[in-house]
């Protein structure tokens, strides 16, 4: 029993030091919570992207900017920019959707720098956003987990050239597909086909029923070779 106790705590310990500090997790249900700033130095490597224009929208015309990114943690994050090039005089694009993270932990994150260079990804360009940690942008998720939102409140997008920060959607996931959507809204409605997470890392409360569980086995082998007799006949 002693063995099995040593065991346990080990796994604990082990568990507890592997965890990484995290912003606030974004749960189901949750409407209004404040984005984080995003440490950069977790980013990454850049996994898969995709620019296309607003298809399905009447009222505004741009980009939608999405990513994939491996973070320095392991698991995936997935960013979220939309960048106006014509939009209807009073018009103004809200708010920001993206479908597909049921039953997955989820960070909000947001970046207003050009991080990516020559990539397709720019900084934030809203004379309403006083930058992102002036931002009213908040997050917000849907009753069943699935689908992650950013309002935008008042820092919508209600002009030629104008650009939104790049959010971002911390995962414990390790796989994605092209299952999901990216949805943008005022009056009208664009969207498109976008990234899912599809696999992810055993929880820590997992991962040590996992460990506690090898222990117990190697425990029970351990006494039934001491315990075991050699009979002559």
């Amino acid at each position: 029993m002693k063995r099995l106790g040593f065991v346990a705590l080990a796994s604990t310990i082990a568990i507890t030091a592997a965890a990484p500090a995290s912003a606030t997790v974004l749960l189901p249900g949750e409407v209004g919570v404040a984005f984080s700033a995003f440490d950069a130095s977790t980013r990454g490597v850049q996994l898969d992207s995709i620019q296309s224009g607003t298809t399905g929208a009447t009222t505004y015309s741009g980009f939608l900017r999405s990513a994939v990114y491996r973070n320095t943690l392991g698991t995936l994050d997935f960013y979220y920019q939309v960048a106006i090039t014509a939009i209807d005089f009073g018009d103004e694009v809200y708010n920001l959707t993206s479908a597909g993270f049921f039953g997955y932990s989820v960070e909000a994150l947001v970046d207003g720098t050009d991080f990516d260079g020559a990539g397709f990804f720019t900084a934030a360009n809203n004379p309403n956003t006083q930058g992102p940690a002036g931002s009213t942008t908040t997050a917000s998720r849907n009753g069943s987990g699935s689908v992650l939102r950013a309002d935008f409140g008042a820092n919508g997008l209600e002009g030629v050239g104008q650009t939104s920060a790049t959010y971002i959607f911390r995962t414990n996931a390790t796989g994605y597909d092209l299952g999901g959507t990216f949805t943008t809204q005022d009056g009208s409605v664009a969207q498109r086909a976008n990234f899912q997470p599809t696999s992810l890392v055993p929880e820590p409360a997992t991962w040590g029923m996992m460990l506690l569980g090898f222990g117990m086995v190697a425990g029970a082998v351990r006494y039934r070779r001491r315990g075991g007799k050699i009979v002559y006949a």
